[in-house]
């Protein structure tokens, strides 16, 4: 009985430990359920470790992240533990910039200079200020969607504020590839040394939801912001019916340390 307890607790927190303790955990692995889409874009995931649904059942996410893929600019006193979060207000670009206001551990915000409460509180974890995603798109006005079906958030914004190199990525950008049908649904993301660079690789499993099978054409790009930003293809290996799932794996190198966010678009030749 002892033996399995401690078996379990060791499983346990290999499933939670965040990259980047993993450094010194050879070939140990992460696994994360796909919560949020911005766009046609799936979050597989952001540094320190993948948004996640609070005890409020709120979805948290990376303050460096979420400011990195809404173009937001971030202004943090350590002393305070407080963040202020401001966006140009695209919708009425004469107009002031939108800006939010929080602490770690509080549930008092300022949201363009009117004070509010929430629900939930900011945390910290591994360093990183980690903040509930619907106080956010509520402050910047971005449209969202919860899918109930799915247990997924859709964040909708304009795909030319999009970080510049998906931007750049013109035919993707305006989803001219993208399959609906094909949705990632977790990730599995293990980290190892290489020389003493701890570098990482991903496995990504998708169901397929449409109605036809899912062959060698369709394919998984993913958008890798570690030291640079990077984007690659992992094609599907298996024939795949409606209704189940297939796997693929990266083989590029993605630096741990500097790693940021890791987008997936699921797509089709």
């Amino acid at each position: 009985m002892k033996r399995k307890m401690i078996f379990g607790l060791v499983l346990a927190l290999c499933l939670s430990m965040p990259l980047s303790g993993m450094a010194s955990a050879k070939a140990a692995t992460v696994t994360s359920p796909i919560l949020l889409k911005i766009n046609q874009y799936y979050v597989i995931y952001t540094a320190p470790q993948s948004p996640y649904l609070d005890q409020n059942n709120r979805l948290m996410v990376p303050l460096r992240s979420l400011s990195d893929l809404l173009a937001a600019e971030v202004t943090y006193d350590a002393v305070n533990k407080s963040a202020v979060i401001s966006r140009k207000n695209y919708l009425h670009e004469t107009e002031e910039n939108y800006s939010l206001k929080m602490s770690i551990g509080v549930k008092d915000i300022e949201i363009n200079g009117t004070a509010s409460q929430m629900d939930t509180i900011p945390v910290l974890i591994q360093g990183s200020m980690y903040i509930p995603l619907s106080v956010v798109t509520k402050a910047f006005h971005l449209d969202t969607k919860w899918d109930s079906k799915q247990r997924i958030t859709h964040l909708y914004e304009d795909p030319a504020y999009l970080p510049p190199g998906i931007v750049s990525d013109e035919e993707h950008v305006l989803g001219q590839h993208s399959d609906p049908s094909v949705r990632p649904i977790q990730s599995f993301i293990q980290t190892d040394n290489k020389d003493g660079i701890p570098l990482i690789k991903m496995k990504l499993t998708s169901l397929n939801e449409g109605k036809s099978t899912v062959g060698d054409n369709h394919y998984l790009r993913f958008y890798v912001q570690d030291s640079n930003f990077s984007h690659f293809d992992v094609y599907n290996q298996v024939q795949t019916k409606s209704g189940t799932t297939f796997s693929v794996e990266t083989t590029n190198t993605i630096l741990a340390k500097s790693l940021r966010y890791v987008l997936v678009d699921a797509c089709v030749d």
